[in-house]
């Protein structure tokens, strides 16, 4: 699997099109998202050993706010763990969690350069 690039990890259209609408705000609720993701991030692989109800919804949770924030291969390794957690693969949630810390790092760093452009 290749390493996804900057322009792969932020969906930067999306994001000037939140800037449009919502000015100086979205630095502060970029900043709630990477204040809670690391949180999320835990969430999910707590939930691991637990049950796939739990894996679904801290998967389903990571997939909305990194959609949001327009941070797609976060989202997308979320939506894929959610989907496993859905199909009862537990093993494939397992497998695709492994990847989470280096996509939330990734997510938050372009973020992180992406608000803190003029």
């Amino acid at each position: 699997m290749t390493t996804p690039g900057p322009a792969d990890t932020l969906d930067t259209a999306a994001l000037n099109d939140l800037k449009d609408m919502l000015g100086d705000a979205l630095a502060e609720i970029a900043d709630s998202f990477l204040e809670g993701l690391d949180g999320e991030v835990t969430a999910i692989q707590q939930a691991l050993g637990a049950d796939k109800l739990a894996v679904r919804a801290a998967a389903h949770s990571l997939k909305g706010s990194a959609g949001n924030m327009g941070a797609r291969v976060l989202a997308a390794l979320a939506s894929s763990i959610e989907k496993a957690a859905v199909e009862g693969d537990m093993a494939r949630c397992a497998e695709l969690s492994v990847g989470l810390p280096e996509a939330a790092a990734q997510a938050r760093q372009a973020l992180t350069a992406y608000i803190a452009q003029p």
